[in-house]
């Protein structure tokens, strides 16, 4: 049995005011495209479709058009849970006539009790579901952890579990180790989201949704597919694109990684500013999504009107001659006196020096500050 495992499309996402409907219209079609090749027995999607609860029209269209394609015209059987971007009624909006399709939707907690059955493969769904969402449903145990929620639902049914048969669990969550990005909403506060791998041994493969690296975790039988596209700057280096999950019962599952190339990347780049302006910086390509880090910007009038008229798609400019390594960090500051530090500083950052009436006025200030600490 052959099984595409993709998440985190993120339908409707806007980077840096940008929307990113164009790129993601692009990546969708060349998914289509792939399924066309690889025809799948079946494409499980594990949360996050869209990247908010209340996607705008162009975003409901590019989802519903592409399940379309999938579902009906390539008549590939298809599972979908939600993630904690997508909003439960709004995702499983006519789920129960969507089956006669083999399309399966998936949002609630009591899902995990009814797993879906494809050519002898048993899918068990456990859409994200918040803390208080599980310690409502399990009114009568005190969970008071994401790992705590996981262990007793799956608990439940470890017993029924056939293990004659392929059992696939297909969730979305972080778990503990898993390498995050910027681009990924936080499930809780603090440490209490994460899930430990054992928790999951009962299945013969775990497929997941939510952190974006392909890699997230090194696991034999635990994966993420990680997201289409790069969602934010700090997945610049990630490699994107999605699962094939190769199933036959009398041998273990297999997992590879296919990766897609996007419409445009996203590309930091740490230069100083004349070299961007001429033009002596490398890039992949001129019209990728770019953050520039730039120093020696001091003096520079609009300098990201500048720099759009090369590179058009830049959605981010850092002046980074305020943290420069060579100029600051190296400095013993501890043996240095309040002045010669403010004044090493302005340097720094409008790369000039003082005057003898800003001189005059710093010794002031500073004199004035010694003067009211020594009277504390």
């Amino acid at each position: 049995m052959k099984v595409i495992h993709t998440a985190d499309w993120h339908i409707g996402r806007i980077l840096n005011g940008r929307a990113l409907i164009q790129d993601q219209t692009y990546i969708l079609h060349k998914f289509v495209e792939h399924m066309k090749e690889i025809e799948p027995d079946l494409i499980v999607i594990t949360g996050d479709l869209y990247d908010t609860s209340f996607p705008s029209k162009s975003a409901i269209k590019l989802l519903e058009d592409t399940i379309k394609q999938l579902n009906i015209s390539l008549q590939i059987p298809i599972i979908i849970i939600s993630g904690n971007h997508d909003g439960k009624e709004r995702l499983s909006y006519g789920a129960s006539w969507f089956e006669q399709s083999q399309l399966y939707i998936r949002t609630e907690i009591e899902d995990l009790y009814n797993p879906i059955k494809i050519r002898d493969v048993n899918f068990y769904t456990l859409p994200f579901a918040t803390l208080a969402e599980f310690q409502n449903y399990y009114k009568d145990v005190e969970i008071n952890s994401n790992h705590e929620a996981m262990r007793h639902a799956l608990k439940d049914i470890e017993t029924s579990l056939n293990s004659s048969e392929k059992n696939v669990l297909l969730s979305h969550l972080t778990v503990s180790g898993g390498i995050k990005t910027d681009s990924e909403r936080d499930l809780t506060i603090g440490t209490i989201e994460s899930v430990d791998e054992d928790v999951f041994k009962m299945f013969d493969t775990v497929l997941l949704g939510h952190l974006h690296h392909p890699f997230s975790i090194n696991s034999d039988f635990m994966y993420y597919s990680g997201s289409l596209l790069q969602y934010s700057f700090s997945e610049a280096s990630q490699s994107k694109g999605f699962r094939e999950v190769t199933i036959k019962q009398n041998q273990d599952i297999s997992s590879k990684f296919i990766p897609m190339v996007p419409l445009r990347e996203l590309e930091v780049i740490e230069a100083d500013y004349q070299d961007v302006i001429n033009e002596n910086v490398k890039v992949k390509n001129k019209e990728n999504y770019f953050h520039f880090k730039l120093s020696n910007m001091a003096r520079i009038e609009d300098p990201i009107y500048h720099i759009k008229q090369i590179y058009p798609n830049t959605l981010a400019l850092t002046n980074d001659t305020v943290y420069s390594q060579h100029q600051v960090a190296k400095r013993n500051l501890k043996q240095l006196d309040s002045n010669t530090i403010i004044q090493q500083f302005y340097e720094d950052v409008m790369d000039d020096e003082l005057d003898k009436l800003q001189e005059q006025k710093v010794r002031q200030l500073v004199e004035a500050l010694d003067e009211e600490e020594r009277s504390r």
